[in-house]
């Protein structure tokens, strides 16, 4: 049977909530972590959004176990649409050493 949630956009969607709100976390949790640790914990912005980027592997797995393949694969291509756009951002520094 298929649901009435197994659609591209549901994970289109999907993909760009989790990052955003992954993101917003990530930079909440080593705040809080640099006050409780009382000194300064600095992550570079590349790495806390590619953490947030690589947090759609858990909804990817939650479409795959329950066969929503059009939700999965709208959720693959955010992913990949994501990753394609930190790339192009943020390759020019790691390219070059910087």
């Amino acid at each position: 049977m298929v649901s009435k949630y197994d659609h591209l956009l549901v994970g289109l969607l999907t993909s760009v909530v989790i990052s955003f709100i992954a993101y917003a976390l990530l930079i909440q949790g080593v705040e809080w972590a640099s006050g409780l640790a009382e000194r300064n914990i600095v992550f570079q912005p590349r790495t806390v959004a590619l953490m947030a980027i690589c947090l759609n592997v858990l909804p990817m797995n939650y479409f795959r176990r329950r066969y929503h393949n059009r939700s999965l694969r709208g959720l693959v291509i955010g992913t990949m649409l994501m990753a394609t756009l930190w790339f192009v951002y943020y390759g020019r520094d790691l390219l070059n050493g910087g």
